[in-house]
């Protein structure tokens, strides 16, 4: 089983403006649609090569006024089909049904989601602390259980959002193997996740860097390898790499486990 998780970024194009410590001023706002198409394109050329059996695709435009698709769950789905290949899956926003953030324009628009080749459930939990508290479940075997996170950028939320995963994963794993994975943020706590791991039952996979070097690094952060995968140690880890391919600020990695 391969598994595929990517930061997206909303598909508005890598670009290294001011070192790469700010996102395209232009973009960010009213959206580009040469740059979401050449991001599109680099998204599905890396699924057409790798053929995961599940995607983790993290900020994807749920049909806001800044994408040129209807939803870029949708248009990638259809542009996989286009490619012979047979996805399907599920979006949910970031922010919780309910949440005052949804109800703003452009900002309800904006979501995760998981794609599948055998076109599993996929379940929508949301933590009661952050703001970017949207936790995704879906069952890529019979046997395996995989959470889909993209944790707070404040430290003190996401050690709240990982102690409420833990309870989520004691309750919803019921004896089988878990694997966790996502945009984790531990920019500046490298060592955070250990705790965590401890406490799950997991192991903590590394691929790699996950976000280009920009030069304020060393004083602004302490690790770049914030796309991560945790494990049930019954999980038998055959690769677990970084992509190298800039689909966003955000490289690709890729788990594959035997079966």
């Amino acid at each position: 089983m391969k598994i595929l998780s990517c930061n997206a970024g909303y598909l508005l194009g890598y670009q290294n403006i001011l070192w790469g410590y700010v996102p395209p001023p232009v973009g960010s706002v009213l959206g580009d649609p040469d740059a979401e198409r050449r991001s599109l394109e680099r998204l599905v050329s890396v699924i057409d090569r790798e053929r995961p059996d599940v995607v983790s695709l993290l900020e994807v435009d749920r049909g806001s006024h800044r994408t040129s698709t209807d939803g870029q769950c949708r248009r990638l789905v259809r542009s996989l089909h286009e490619q012979g290949l047979p996805y399907e899956g599920g979006v949910a926003t970031k922010y919780g049904t309910g949440d005052v953030v949804e109800s703003v324009p452009f900002f309800g628009k904006l979501g995760n989601a998981v794609l599948s080749r055998t076109a599993a459930e996929t379940r929508a939990h949301y933590l009661s602390t952050g703001r970017k508290r949207l936790v995704l479940e879906t069952e890529p075997t019979a046997d395996t259980v995989l959470f889909v996170v993209h944790l707070s950028l404040g430290a003190r939320t996401r050690r709240r959002q990982l102690a409420e995963l833990t309870d989520l994963i004691a309750e919803r794993a019921a004896g089988r193997d878990v694997i966790v994975t996502g945009d984790f943020n531990t920019y500046d706590e490298p060592d955070a996740l250990g705790a965590f791991a401890e406490l799950a039952g997991l192991e903590l996979r590394i691929p790699g860097e996950t976000i280009p070097a920009r030069p304020l690094d060393e004083l602004l952060i302490d690790s770049r390898s914030i796309d991560l995968f945790l494990c049930s140690p019954t999980v038998d880890v055959e690769r677990c790499d970084v992509v190298d391919v800039q689909v966003s600020d955000h490289r690709p990695i890729v788990l594959e486990v035997a079966q």
